[in-house]
């Protein structure tokens, strides 16, 4: 009777030790991520109409985001909080490209921050960055308005 009770207990132990050990071992699942919808209205609100390629979560509650107009793309780090209340965020562009677009939309002359409640409605819509790309082949042949 002594050796089944220790048995028991000894099978019980194992048994926690490896329920733990899964527990610890195997993943949580997600089911979508709240923090990536936000930044894809953020993002549709500042650049209407380009495309959101892919927006991944990086470090510290911030994300990278890749969007698209035409053959154009835009990359850059979307980081909320950081000294900034929490539903604004530094915009920290990948090239110079991107960062000559991202400060006409930028709340800021001097950095580039998007407040949660702009003062002003700055927006850069890809119909407007087609047309700027078109501008310099006005006069060439294949050039011409949009519509």
């Amino acid at each position: 009777m002594l050796n089944r009770s220790r048995l028991r207990i000894l099978g019980g132990a194992l048994a926690l030790v490896a329920l733990t050990a899964g527990a610890l071992w195997v993943p949580v699942p997600r089911v979508g991520d709240p923090g990536v919808a936000r930044i894809l209205a953020a993002v549709h609100a500042r650049l209407p109409g380009w495309s959101v390629l892919s927006t991944t979560d990086t470090w510290e509650g911030a994300y990278a985001v890749v969007a698209s107009c035409g053959a154009r793309q835009i990359g850059f780090q979307y980081v909320p909080g950081h000294g900034l209340p929490p539903q604004d965020a530094w915009i920290q562009p990948n090239d110079e490209y991107a960062r000559s677009r991202l400060q006409e939309v930028s709340d800021y002359s001097t950095v580039l921050v998007w407040r949660a409640r702009p003062i002003t409605d700055r927006t850069l819509s890809c119909r407007q960055e087609l047309a700027r790309s078109t501008d310099g082949l006005v006069g060439r042949s294949g050039g011409g308005p949009l519509d």
